[in-house]
């Protein structure tokens, strides 16, 4: 990329430059690393990036899109505010999708945008009165178990013309059926709906969750694609989450390395049941967080961009540029953020999102300040929106794209990422994905990770203000949100109430058609065929979630992968 003579020079500047640090430091050795352990030097020149040609950083919107994914970034179009939000009963969630709305929360060219998690009972596939969900019902999301909940939810909101990011863990098929069967009856159409499931079948690799086998999330993961791609072409089928690597204590390396794992074997699996990777990959979105090594977690996000467009055009053969392209969420990081002098973490998640958009995401979900105690409260929420508006509004960045091309750091830094994440993408590749994640190979490289942070924390190597350096014995007290117990308490009496109003004769006839089709599926993989359409029947005969989520727990088996 350079000339021999600017090479030359560069040689000279650093003999020159070695000259003055031996006269002022003489002996002292500067030793750093990033936050993955890869060694760095005090400065980079154009040496360190010889090897590196221009065709490998080339301009926005170019493979392999380095860059960004578009010819222009922010300067027409701002990164979508995808704020998570979401708690307690669906009216709850309304009154903070309303909120968060009026305080200038915006989609894609205004549209409206809602990242919804659900509750760890809905995401667990069960209903509010299951003994299970005992303590849990409105926690961490929203609890969503009847097609009635979904009208005190989205009443009067245009479906048509508004996302809708359902997050919703393992009952992802579900969901989405009680979804398209609640827009029917209010007269929208399955292809006019616009959104994203995350698909998140394969969490359990990376944290301690309940989830089908392996083998068996693979075939509910893809019959899901198959149903989307021939019924819902405006839908986003799968997310790829590097962020659950980051927050189990993965680093910047095992993240991009694990997601675009993640997305070789699911894309391997869509193709053993028939499908061509230009028919589903353009309908794969990522997430990924944005850490605390600021220049590296831009550098991760620049690498990824490259390792997925040259694996899926070299290993898949793509065709369609949209199946090489990394359309992503950044959500910034929530394990950064710290309890002690709670407000610090504003800081900490600014820096987070700035670096978002230095990299190029498009769309963030910036953490409030209080997450590290609770929910957000809507304080909290709304200023860290307004952190995003700030940036987009008064510091100019979002003007140039990908501002920080050319750095010789960045550069070097995007490279050497990028190489170290290959290596680990070939050794998942001899291991085998579902090998690795039977025998908790994920989660060993993870503990090994989390282990060596928790010692350079307690060993002082590594600081965080507020927790082993600069620590205060003045408890600033912040709001802490909390979530009304009584909620649990209206949610199963709904769920009983909704189960005596409806055909009972009816509802089980059509669940029985759903075991029938789930056996057929499980038996005859991978034809499969007629899952989801078994779903959303027993969704229009008012089945809850539990039960459909049930039926499915029963046939593909239910529990931790090891």
């Amino acid at each position: 990329m350079f000339t021999r003579d600017t090479l030359e020079k560069d040689r000279e500047l650093q003999e020159r430059w070695k000259e003055k640090y031996q006269k002022l430091y003489k002996d002292m050795k500067f030793k750093a690393a990033t936050a993955s352990g890869i060694p760095v030097k005090p400065f980079y020149t154009p040496s360190d990036i010889e090897h590196i040609t221009f065709g490998e950083i080339g301009a926005p919107g170019e493979y392999p899109y380095t860059r960004g994914i578009y010819p222009l970034q922010y300067q027409f179009q701002p990164w979508v505010n995808q704020m998570s939000l979401g708690y307690g009963l669906p009216e709850q969630t309304r009154e903070r999708m309303e909120m968060l709305k009026d305080a200038g929360m915006k989609g894609y060219f205004g549209a409206q945008s809602y990242n919804l998690p659900h509750d760890l009972v809905s995401k667990a596939g069960l209903d509010p009165d299951s003994p299970e969900a005992r303590g849990l019902v409105g926690r961490g999301g929203v609890n969503i178990s009847t097609i009635d909940d979904l009208e005190r939810l989205f009443h009067d909101i245009p479906l048509n013309k508004t996302q809708i990011v359902q997050n919703i863990g393992s009952a992802t098929m579900v969901g989405l059926a009680m979804f398209i069967v609640y827009a029917e009856r209010r007269g929208f159409s399955r292809e006019e709906l616009g959104g994203n499931s995350m698909n998140w079948l394969y969490k359990a690799p990376f944290v301690d969750y309940a989830m089908f086998p392996p083998k068996s999330a693979f075939k509910l993961m893809v019959e899901f694609i198959k149903f989307c791609r021939s019924n819902m072409p405006r839908w986003n089928t799968t997310n790829i989450c590097g962020y659950f690597v980051e927050e189990a204590g993965g680093n910047a390396i095992q993240e991009a390395a694990f997601s675009i794992a993640t997305g070789i074997a699911i894309t391997e699996e869509c193709i053993r049941a028939g499908l061509h990777p230009d028919e589903f990959l353009p309908r794969f979105g990522f997430q990924f967080a944005q850490g605390n090594d600021f220049l590296e977690e831009i550098a991760k996000i620049r690498a990824i961009r490259k390792i997925w467009a040259k694996t899926n055009r070299e290993r898949f053969g793509c065709n369609d540029p949209k199946s090489l392209q990394v359309r992503m969420h950044i959500h910034t990081s929530g394990c950064s953020l710290m309890a002690q002098q709670p407000l610090v973490n504003v800081v900490r998640a600014a820096f987070h999102t700035l670096g978002a958009i230095l990299a190029g995401t498009n769309a963030i979900h910036t953490s409030a300040y209080d997450e590290a105690l609770g929910l957000p409260t809507e304080e909290a929420a709304t200023l860290a929106l307004r952190t995003q508006q700030v940036v987009l509004h008064e510091t100019s960045i979002p003007n140039v794209s990908d501002p920080l091309a050319g750095s010789y750091y960045v550069e070097w830094l995007t490279s050497k990422i990028e190489e170290e994440a290959n290596k680990l993408i070939e050794k998942i590749d001899q291991i085998g994905y579902i090998n690795a994640w039977e025998t908790g190979w994920f989660k060993d490289e993870l503990a090994k990770s989390a282990y060596k942070w928790r010692e350079e924390m307690d060993n002082g190597e590594r600081i965080v203000v507020g927790v082993n350096k600069y620590v205060s014995d003045e408890e600033r007290k912040v709001p802490v949100f909390k979530i009304d117990p009584k909620i649990e308490e209206t949610a199963v009496e709904r769920v009983k109430k909704f189960r005596e109003q409806r055909n009972n004769a009816r509802t089980k006839a059509a669940l029985e058609r759903l075991r029938d089709a789930a056996r057929r599926v499980d038996e005859n993989w991978p034809q499969g065929g007629d899952l989801m359409p078994a779903i959303i029947e027993a969704a229009k005969a008012d089945a809850t979630l539990g039960e459909m989520q049930g039926i499915l727990k029963e046939v593909f088996g239910w529990g931790y992968a090891y």
